[in-house]
């Protein structure tokens, strides 16, 4: 099971150029793929950007991509809660501990990971290395289900 990622999820955006082979993969294994509320987050703050900037056609695209990935993962979409919330106040903490200053969405990312036992699917591997998580790269080599 595997915690996607927003660079990951993200290059299935309108206008990216996925690998084929990652779509392919993403969406035999979809079953076993969840999203943060934080990536919703960080989509939402990009098709904001979008807006303010006047790319009104790029926002839309992206609104609408949204739209479908929030139906297509639904119950798979995980709130930061209570629990996963302490977690993360706990790993901050460690890696700042360990001369790391991760960014508080790839914080609460790791700490919804460890909450759920999931792996992180990112590749930004050196950001989540100080947290203690397991994370692969899928650009690098896709995952093997377990």
């Amino acid at each position: 099971m595997y915690l996607v990622d927003t660079n990951v999820i993200s290059a299935g955006a309108p206008s990216r150029s996925a690998s084929p082979t990652l779509i392919a993969w993403m969406d035999e294994h979809s079953a076993q793929l969840y999203i943060s509320a934080v990536t919703v987050a960080e989509i939402e703050d990009g098709i904001a950007k979008a807006r303010r900037e006047g790319a009104t056609r790029k926002a839309a695209d992206l609104d609408a991509w949204l739209e479908t990935l929030l139906h297509l993962y639904g119950e798979r979409i995980l709130a930061f809660d209570t629990a996963t919330a302490r977690r993360a106040g706990a790993l901050s903490d460690c890696a700042r501990g360990q001369g790391h200053a991760p960014g508080l969405a790839d914080i609460i990312i790791a700490a919804t990971a460890l909450q759920h036992g999931l792996t992180i699917l990112s590749r930004n591997l050196k950001h989540f290395a100080p947290l203690g998580v397991r994370v692969l790269d899928p650009f690098a080599t896709l995952p093997t289900t377990r």
